[in-house]
């Protein structure tokens, strides 16, 4: 495996947003695919801890001259653009029966309210992953002021000394 990938920066923003978002959810469909009883607890871990090693991933592979997109800000995005898909499959993989027949009315709401914060807070509530989001989100906002207080990810080389 190459110790470092070199990816245009429209590589990298696609990379930390879909990778990201959906890094961070999966534990969110699997764990209730095990354990359909399981309350929540080891998904609010698991997600966010998933999340922090993607990123430390990336960042090992992105090159330290290379000034492109964030890796955290845009994981961030895709954590929270994805919110309301992933906890509606994680919801139907959880239910006896599934959730029903959907709409085109159902997705359009459901692509519209996945750019409303205040709606994705309200519905990964009434899922039972909050805190993981909420966790995740943390963990994303200390690893870019980790990054951001690295001289090499300011001024995109090593830090010379003279």
């Amino acid at each position: 495996m190459p110790s470092r990938l070199p990816l245009s920066s429209w590589k990298w923003f696609f990379l930390s947003f879909f990778g990201g978002g959906i890094v961070f959810w999966i534990p969110d469909l699997v764990i209730p695919a095990l354990n359909r009883t399981e309350g929540g607890g080891a998904v609010t871990f698991a997600c966010p801890a998933l999340l922090v090693l993607f990123y430390l991933i990336l960042r090992r592979l992105k090159k330290p001259e290379r000034l492109g997109p964030s890796i955290p800000i845009f994981s961030l995005c895709g954590i929270w653009v994805f919110a309301l898909s992933f906890t509606l499959l994680a919801q139907w993989i959880r239910s006896e029966q599934g959730l029903g027949a959907f709409s085109w009315g159902d997705i359009g709401y459901l692509v519209a309210s996945s750019f409303m914060p205040n709606r994705i807070f309200e519905l990964v509530s009434l899922e039972g992953s909050i805190f993981a989001l909420l966790i995740g989100t943390a963990a994303m906002i200390f690893c870019l002021l980790a990054a951001l207080a690295s001289p090499r990810e300011i001024t995109g080389s090593a830090a010379k000394s003279s």
